[in-house]
């Protein structure tokens, strides 16, 4: 009532101008209240065709800068297709989306009126035109059970004949205000079940999120087309049995209890699909899902991400700059990834860290595998909990560096001085491309660099270039943030966003190499960013490009002589026979 007090004059021509309509319309009868939660409400009793509509309109605290709406007092009652729902709002011809404050309460109530004498007229009923539209969202709000239609797999039901009946699987997850089901698979008219290959690995196993795997049928039929009601699990079985297909296997018994099953029915055009569960239990009951359809943008990829996710890349330090990399990586179109981290997720890490809860106490590049499982369909995780530079044996740390010789591009998302020195000399001995960053403490900025075999000079150079030219400047209020691969990271250097802003443009400057784009969009080989005005930074946003000058990628070893060459392949030729000549011996 808070707006009666304000604006006393308004809610004085309120009521004013409803009283007038009483006196005038002959069909209205009002009660002014105030609600047990403060509001200021109306009760109406409108007569229209003989008979009596009791409604409520509700004045909300920011009238008059929004309407006041208007419901059943009966919470059961439906007056018109233009209402939200049982009991709800109706929807009238002042909204939201076209309120002006001279607009009145009597208004509305002349809106109703309208409104609900022409729908309900009992001779000539007439629909009233909708000028408001309702957005997929809003539309899908009352579903509880959706069924999410893939781009992959709408080609896969629309290339199957007429008529066709295949087996399939699901996959369903319970969400907090929704169960949603998906299906992963589908047979082919030979029986072969195939892979619907956009639905990521996580949904389609039972982990990491909690998905439960189905059984079902699919049927085609141009007897689809008509869409019947369909309301239990006999109905769907006689519909089915009248468009000639056989019915066992839809309505299956095990130990007294139906067994659950996905039934697809689908006609000659796909907006005539429709997706149901016989719900396991006693007795079989059916329940239909709404159908989540894909937008355009899913059904075409890319060239550049189609080129990516030829691209293998190797990610060392998952931690809070990692996590963001890896997961906007597998967003943008990389499908092949080796992780490798050897620390542990713990509650300190979710300041910052890009995933949640849910994975904690889990090895941070095992749970980033896990999470890229649900990001995107198609991605291949290799992951190692091996740390780089520290105290491993030989053995572990060997096969590590093996297994980073043998990706496309290298990203250090560590901060860690020892484990770039392995990796720049890594990149160096295989010609692979190396990224990194850090975060400044505090916050206020930050630094991305890269080394391209032939077009920049070698990491060390960048890194040495990079060391040159802070010496030419004051001193950083705080120093690069050391070891927020895992150990040392301290809470609150940074915030998240901090991290995110550095994370992002490495990202960009991940793909941006990834591609060999030419010309690039990063003409430098390093850029200091600032996010706010400190140090050299003048304002939020200061970006600093940095010309770095130094050797290239060529190794020391290119300079020996081809004489020595031929004689270091003359003795690995005699070693390797003696091995041989060895283990004929041994055999012997």
């Amino acid at each position: 009532m808070k707006w009666a007090i304000d604006d006393p004059a308004r809610f004085l021509r309120e009521r004013a101008e409803l009283d007038r309509l009483e006196a005038e319309a002959g069909w209205l009868s009002t009660a002014w209240r105030i609600a047990e939660n403060g509001s200021i409400t109306v009760d109406l009793d409108m007569t229209i065709h003989g008979r009596v509509f009791a409604g409520r309109m509700t004045y909300p605290d920011t009238f008059p800068d929004s309407p006041p709406y208007i419901c059943p007092r009966d919470t059961s009652e439906r007056w018109s297709g233009h209402q939200y729902g049982d009991g709800g709002p109706l929807c009238l011809q002042w909204r939201a989306d076209n309120w002006h404050p001279d607009v009145t309460g009597a208004d509305m109530v002349r809106s109703t009126y309208e409104l609900l004498s022409t729908e309900q007229h009992p001779e000539l009923p007439n629909a009233v035109p909708s000028a408001h539209r309702l957005t997929t969202g809003q539309d899908m709000r009352g579903a509880g059970r959706r069924f999410v239609a893939t781009a992959e797999l709408l080609p896969i039901l629309a290339a199957l004949p007429l008529p066709s009946r295949v087996r399939l699987t699901s996959a369903t997850v319970y969400n907090a205000d929704a169960v949603v089901m998906f299906v992963t698979k589908v047979a082919d008219t030979q029986d072969v079940m195939r892979d619907v290959a956009d639905v990521p690995e996580g949904i389609a196993t039972s982990l990491p999120l909690f998905s439960l795997s189905g059984d079902g049928l699919m049927f085609r039929s141009d007897a689809f087309d008509q869409r019947q009601t369909i309301e239990s699990a006999e109905t769907l079985v006689r519909v089915l049995t009248e468009a000639g297909f056989a019915t066992d296997g839809v309505l299956v018994q095990e130990a007294g209890k139906y067994r659950a099953r996905t039934i697809v029915l689908l006609g000659t055009a796909l907006p005539s699909l429709r997706v149901f569960l016989i719900n396991s239990g006693e007795q079989p009951e059916l329940l239909e899902h709404r159908i989540v359809w894909p937008s355009l943008s899913d059904f075409r990829l890319s060239e550049e991400a189609q080129q990516l996710a030829k691209v293998r890349v190797g990610i060392v330090g998952l931690g809070s700059m990692g996590s963001k990399i890896a997961v906007s990586l597998a967003r943008s179109g990389v499908r092949r990834f080796l992780m490798v981290d050897d620390d542990y997720l713990t509650p300190g890490n979710m300041v910052r860290h890009e995933l949640s809860w849910a994975y904690m106490g889990t090895h941070k590049a095992r749970a980033v595998r896990d999470a890229l499982s649900l990001t995107a369909a198609g991605v291949r995780v290799d992951t190692r909990t091996t740390r780089l530079a520290g105290q491993e044996s030989a053995l572990t740390a060997a096969a590590a560096l093996k297994d980073l010789s043998n990706c496309d591009l290298l990203v250090d998302a560590t901060a860690n001085p020892e484990v770039f020195l392995l990796l720049a000399a890594l990149a160096k001995r295989q010609r692979t491309p190396l990224c990194w960053g850090e975060i400044f403490a505090g916050g206020y900025g930050g630094m991305i660099a890269r080394a391209r075999p032939g077009r920049d000079p070698n990491p060390l150079a960048v890194r040495d270039a990079y060391h040159t030219y802070l010496a030419t400047l004051p001193d950083a209020p705080f120093k690069n943030v050391a070891g927020y691969d895992g150990t040392e990271e301290q809470p609150l250097i940074a915030y998240d966003s901090a991290v995110g802003f550095v994370a992002t443009a490495l990202t960009r400057l991940v793909i941006d190499t990834a591609l060999s784009r030419d010309p690039s969009e990063f003409p430098y080989s390093l850029y200091l960013l600032g996010m706010r005005r400190e140090w050299i930074f003048e304002a939020p946003f200061d970006t600093r490009p940095i010309a770095v000058q130094g050797h290239g990628w060529e190794r020391d070893g290119d300079a020996v002589n081809e004489k020595a060459r031929i004689a270091v392949v003359e003795e690995l030729l005699k070693m390797h026979a003696g091995g041989r000549d060895a283990d004929a011996d041994s055999a012997a």
